[in-house]
């Protein structure tokens, strides 16, 4: 996949140059700090209201029901992922260096208007045939209303998710919390609605409810655009145009290395199914999914670390190392806690699910060598390094499948959990054997 090896001619300013705007060098810190914890929040905000509503949903509705409107919901997240997510994470380098409130208002319009039409225009494509091959889909070829609402919804999580980077990049991040949770409550408050006054729902009802949560948090996400960050409104084409030409190449390097860093995350449940069968599975996925409230903390630190490098190119080493610091610091006490309480935790699940307690230890101590690849990937965005930050992700990824394919035969589902340490473990003695290419040069 073509990326981008080297910093936009905009951004090839002296280190100690700093943006207008930037907070002065004693303020990078709070400003990390603040747009970490923001992130983080959004994360646990999402997290709980999405258990509230998919344990509502299972109690009002049967069970198919359920299982078609979670893959609808799925399928059309994941379009809305593969169109916008190199484009979205792109904004965070190339914002800081539009110096004109016309030049900011072309780009985020541009890039706005450009993911959310791609979107429309994939998701419209891909229904129909989506619904032939799938066949719990099947009303995406045949129920006129369900398709509809499926590419609304696809649209509008596309909107939202730009939004949200847009957030990030000017490090308001408390306004992402604040869209994110105006769009859950919503998705909530809906469903609890459905339930009150439509006892017979079934997916048609949960599409619905998502897919207008979606839109909603597109529209409340403009709303606190124009009126808390800058202003937005029309945009000459012709400029726009060339913009977007502009970012393309970024926005491909920016995609292959989030998609690089999502890939085990839903690779790995597969690996374990062909290799142990779905029972085993489901002790893996339920440990994992556990596990995985440790995993915020370091991709938050270090998304913040990406916006505040790219406002400020001086002192970017001082600020990674800080952002290690802050990271290992805030994973330190949940790891802790996690350890301590992970069997009875994995209990309330079941007696069985309790054989995932050293797999959790496991995924545990992965978060620590994992933070370290996470800040290079960071620090390589800002400098517009991208094929060495793909590269890194991309070793990590395989490592970790190809280990857990061979593992997990005569270790079980820890064997996943090692192949996964295993490739963090890679990724971070990468990190320092290769510092001098991975890592900023010394301020």
């Amino acid at each position: 996949m073509a990326t981008a090896e080297a910093p936009l001619p905009e951004a090839a300013s002296s280190a100690g140059e700093q943006p207008a705007g930037a907070p002065p060098a004693r303020g990078a810190l709070r400003s990390l700090t603040v747009n970490s914890l923001g992130i983080m929040a959004t994360t646990v905000v999402n997290a709980a209201l999405g258990y509230g509503y998919w344990t509502l949903a299972a109690r009002i509705m049967p069970s198919a029901a359920v299982g078609l409107g979670s893959a609808a919901t799925s399928a059309l997240v994941i379009i809305s992922l593969m169109v916008h997510l190199g484009a979205g994470v792109g904004l965070i380098a190339r914002l800081p260096q539009r110096g004109t409130a016309d030049q900011w208002r072309l780009t985020v319009v541009a890039t706005l208007a450009a993911t959310t039409a791609g979107t429309l225009l994939v998701a419209a494509v891909v229904e129909y045939p989506l619904g032939l091959v799938v066949a719990p889909l099947g009303p995406l070829t045949r129920a006129p209303a369900f398709a509809l609402w499926f590419v609304l919804g696809a649209v509008g999580w596309t909107g939202s998710g730009v939004l949200d980077y847009l957030f990030i990049a000017e490090r308001r991040a408390p306004l992402m919390l604040a869209r994110n949770a105006v769009t859950a409550l919503a998705k909530l408050g809906a469903l609890a609605v459905v339930a009150a006054v439509a006892p017979g729902a079934g997916a048609m009802e949960l599409l619905v409810t998502w897919s207008v949560s979606g839109l909603l948090g597109t529209v409340v996400g403009l709303v606190l655009c124009h009126r808390r960050v800058r202003p937005l409104g029309r945009v000459p084409w012709r400029a726009a145009r060339a913009e977007l030409v502009r970012l393309a190449r970024p926005a491909l390097g920016h995609h292959a290395i989030s998609a690089a860093g999502l890939v085990p995350t839903y690779l790995l449940p597969v690996a374990v199914t062909a290799r142990l069968g779905a029972r085993a599975n489901a002790a893996f996925f339920i440990t994992w999914m556990i596990g995985s409230a440790i995993f915020m903390i370091s991709p938050a630190v270090s998304s913040a670390l990406f916006a505040e490098g790219s406002h400020r190119r001086g002192g970017l080493r001082r600020i990674a190392l800080r952002s290690l610091g802050v990271t290992v610091a805030a994973i330190t006490v949940p790891a802790g806690v996690l350890c301590a309480i992970g069997h009875p935790v994995l209990g309330i699940f079941g007696a069985g699910y309790r054989q995932g307690y050293a797999l959790l230890v496991v995924l545990v101590l992965s978060a620590f060598p994992d933070a370290v690849s996470n800040v290079a990937v960071a620090t390589l965005r800002v400098r517009g390094l991208l094929s060495r930050a793909a590269a890194l992700n991309a070793v990590i990824a395989a490592v970790a499948l190809v280990g857990a394919w061979f593992s997990t035969p005569p270790l079980g589902i820890l064997g996943a959990g090692v192949s996964w340490l295993g490739a963090q473990l890679v990724g971070a003695l990468a990190v320092l054997v290769f510092h001098r290419r991975l890592l900023p040069p010394s301020d």
